[in-house]
């Protein structure tokens, strides 16, 4: 009997583990970039219209020699991020007040829609967060 007591507490203890370990894995935001900078995961948010959208996952490809991103995003949630973004610069600090220390956000538009406007936050030791900032317009 305490065999078998021991056998059930154990398989308990060792699923617990497991669900730990899942929660563990998935409590963060997804972060990637190829070996060669130019495409990464990250999360986007749209901006500029006065409501406080949430972040979400895309993927990005940076094209430099239009200074400009394409992003791509699954399901129905991703469908306004879609298409050809340029770089715009830097987003105001009243606009990026929720992201953290260690993150690089940067302000584009959609082609062809210069009133859309969204953020894009990345993980600012990333090597496309620096070529991002090597794409940036000049302000003269």
């Amino acid at each position: 009997m305490i065999r078998g007591l021991l056998n059930v507490a154990s398989s308990a203890l060792f699923i617990a583990l497991l669900c730990f370990a899942m929660w563990w894995s998935r409590k963060g935001e997804r972060q990637w970039t190829s070996t060669d900078g130019m495409r990464c995961i990250c999360q986007m948010r749209i901006s500029g219209d006065g409501i406080d959208h949430p972040w979400r996952e895309v993927r990005l490809l940076i094209i430099p020699s239009l200074r400009a991103v394409a992003i791509t995003a699954k399901g129905h949630r991703g469908k306004p991020f879609r298409g050809t973004w340029n770089l715009l610069g830097i987003p105001h600090a009243s606009l990026i007040s929720d992201v953290g220390s260690d993150q690089q956000t940067f302000a584009v538009h959609k082609q062809g829609d210069t009133e859309q406007t969204a953020i894009v936050r990345i993980h600012a030791a990333s090597t496309s967060a620096a070529i991002m900032r090597n794409c940036l317009p000049e302000i003269s």
